[in-house]
């Protein structure tokens, strides 16, 4: 269970990352609620999304719910990836 927890934070600071790259080379926030959070600044808005998700994460960590960190491991892996398309557009 430690590492399905351990891979999700890895996942939030990769979709971190590659989401700062993405708003640095021009590109948008798509999701209405982390595109609110960034109201107060883009980098303070992505970091407050990040530690509520990991919360929410630790919580499904405490309550024994590895199913719930899997699939969200797999919408994040899909996240990630679609950011990396996003810089690599961006860049082309």
């Amino acid at each position: 269970m430690a590492k399905i927890l351990a891979v999700f934070i890895f996942l939030q600071m990769a979709d971190f990352m590659t989401t700062v790259a993405t708003l640095r080379l021009g590109g948008a926030e798509m999701n209405p609620l982390v595109h609110l959070f960034m109201s107060i600044g883009p980098i303070a808005g992505l970091i407050l999304a990040k530690t509520a998700v990991i919360a929410v994460a630790i919580g499904c960590f405490f309550l024994n719910k590895p199913q719930v960190l899997q699939r969200a491991n797999l919408v994040f892996a899909g996240i990630v990836l679609w950011n990396v398309s996003i810089i690599a557009r961006l860049l082309g």
